[in-house]
């Protein structure tokens, strides 16, 4: 599967005509999945694009700004590729009621972008839930806002202490972090949760970041649950991810929430 994935990804990256380079396959030590990471140059980016990548523009975006179209283009054609890595027909990945992806039959995926770099993780099990969010490393006021509502006291105060990572990167990766949960629980959910929900209470090692529920979000995510979520980090992006296996489809509500 490798071999042909990449030379797929190579002839994306020509079609493209440069908007999308460095498209890389990585291992997500999950069987049956696919985590591809690339960057999109918005200088290159032209609306015929979408026709030489097989891709439609849907109406919905038809007045979105050019930045949000070339990010659509870009995390739509990573998901096609992702699809076609894992042999899943490669259909159109339509957008849900509530603005999320809706993959095909017999597959399951999460798509992210920030700052010209983009992201799909995909697995052809539909009975997974699975996230992935990609972030620049923060800075100046981008970390101040991460370290002020991303982080709790005590995550500031593991933050300085530890040596693991620069602070500037623990920051970000904890912030991506706590996104990727969110798009891993959200679909048994089904509402939205805030950071404060997740805590990291250990530095990562050994590629895994480990966030514990601090409330009781249904009676399947009980406070106190603890996920550990894959990770990849260089000097200028944080990138996440974590594919789960829910108890049921949905969360089963208890009375009075």
């Amino acid at each position: 599967m490798r071999a042909s994935a990449v030379r797929h990804l190579i002839a994306l990256s020509a079609r493209s005509l440069g908007f999308l380079k460095d498209v890389t396959l990585y291992d997500t030590e999950y069987v049956d999945a696919v985590l591809l990471h690339g960057r999109f140059d918005f200088k290159s980016y032209t609306e015929d694009l979408f026709h030489k990548l097989a891709l439609t523009l849907p109406p919905s975006l038809s007045t979105a700004l050019p930045l949000r179209r070339a990010e659509f283009l870009a995390g739509r054609a990573m998901a096609r590729a992702a699809l076609q890595a894992l042999g899943q027909h490669a259909a159109e990945i339509a957008i849900g009621s509530d603005r999320a992806p809706v993959w095909p039959k017999g597959s399951v995926g999460s798509i992210t972008h920030a700052r010209g770099h983009c992201v799909c993780f995909a697995k052809c099990d539909p009975r997974w839930q699975v996230g992935v969010d990609v972030e620049a490393i923060a800075s100046g006021h981008a970390l101040k806002s991460i370290l002020t509502m991303a982080a709790n006291q005590r995550e500031r105060d593991l933050i300085a202490r530890q040596t693991a990572l620069p602070p500037d990167q623990l920051a970000t990766l904890l912030f991506s972090a706590k996104e990727t949960l969110f798009k891993g629980l959200y679909p048994l959910v089904r509402r939205f949760f805030g950071f404060d929900c997740a805590e990291l209470r250990t530095p990562p090692a050994n590629g895994f970041l480990r966030l514990h529920l601090t409330q009781t979000l249904c009676r399947e995510l009980p406070a106190g649950e603890s996920y550990d979520i894959r990770f990849n980090i260089t000097a200028d992006r944080a990138l996440t991810w974590l594919a789960l296996r829910p108890v049921r489809s949905r969360c089963d509500w208890p009375r009075g929430m």
